[in-house]
């Protein structure tokens, strides 16, 4: 016999779908728009090894095009695509709290007044939220729905330098904290997982540090190459390898194990739709069919979030 299942739609998780739903009593999805072309890094002439010439946007983002067109066009897709007529802006690629805040603030306030606009989303770093940011959020928040993310990827110190991102995990730390103290909105972070060497106590270290944080949400990726990035000619020199699905599998596993459950989880891996921004590993291609083996191996292990969670 399984476990109980506790969560919409039998899943063994608890998904951003159920929280939305939840909280907005309606299908709600997300859509990215493009406002910023760099970020602090990339200003001091270097870039996160991971990161590829388009700023980590998703795949619907739309370059190059005004704010509202990228909300026409997304909003429309997704109208004739699935059905649905509730958005959250996601302002996702590169920073957009890196500039000048009446750009940021202009572009929020535009957003929010487009057709069928529930709220926002605003995915940044924790070194981009000057102190003028969080007041500008509160605004905001006390008037329409509002949620950061913080590109976290790692609570621990000797990885975020691997990674060359430009700021400490204590800085990652106490951004979630100030969010939610100062600004009052909700918070979620991203992190990665398949770092070398990474062992199964980082992975529930992980879930522990995120109990104890302030997080309406996690995202997890795992540690991908993607081509033009430093991390691919590491890949080349044969001085990184990515995890394979089975082994990122069981990470996502025992990660999930210790979640707090009313935590809710936006994405179990990372995807790339375009097998030329692709290195390795093949597996990221195959989105659905990813999704797929990762839910029915927690079934089969009869697995779900919070199963070991002691809160």
């Amino acid at each position: 016999m399984g476990p109980t299942v506790v969560f919409e739609g039998g899943l063994p998780y608890y998904s951003i779908g159920q929280y939305y739903r939840k909280r907005f009593g309606q299908k709600v999805r997300k859509i990215s728009v493009q406002i910023s072309e760099t970020c602090p890094v990339r200003e001091a002439k270097e870039v996160c090894i991971f990161c590829d010439d388009w700023g980590a946007g998703g795949q619907q983002v739309i370059y190059g095009q005004s704010l509202e067109t990228q909300i026409r066009v997304n909003t429309k897709r997704m109208r004739d695509k699935m059905g649905i007529d509730a958005f959250l802006v996601y302002f996702q690629p590169y920073t957009s709290t890196f500039g000048r805040l009446r750009h940021l603030e202009k572009n929020l306030m535009d957003a929010l007044s487009q057709p069928g606009v529930k709220g926002l989303v605003i995915g940044t770093r924790p070194d981009c939220l000057p102190k003028g940011i969080f007041p500008l959020f509160r605004r905001i928040a006390e008037q329409a729905y509002l949620s950061i993310e913080i590109g976290a990827q790692s609570f621990r110190e000797g990885r975020v330098a691997w990674l060359k991102r430009g700021h400490s995990a204590q800085a990652s730390l106490d951004a979630v904290t100030r969010l939610r103290e100062e600004a009052g909105v909700e918070v979620g972070v991203h992190l990665i997982f398949g770092f070398p060497n990474e062992d199964f106590k980082e992975v529930r270290e992980a879930a522990e540090i995120c109990n104890g944080l302030p997080l309406e949400s996690v995202k997890l990726h795992n540690l991908h190459v993607l081509t033009g990035t430093p991390l691919a000619e590491m890949y080349q020199q044969g001085e990184f390898t990515p995890d394979n699905l089975e082994v990122y599998t069981d990470k996502v596993k025992f990660f999930l194990e210790g979640l707090n459950p009313e935590i809710a989880v936006q994405r179990l891996a990372a995807s790339v739709e375009d097998p030329a921004q692709l290195v390795a590993p093949n597996w990221c291609l195959e989105k659905r069919k990813t999704q797929n083996y990762i839910l029915n191996n927690l079934k089969k292990a009869q697995s779900w979030q919070g199963k070991s969670y002691r809160g």
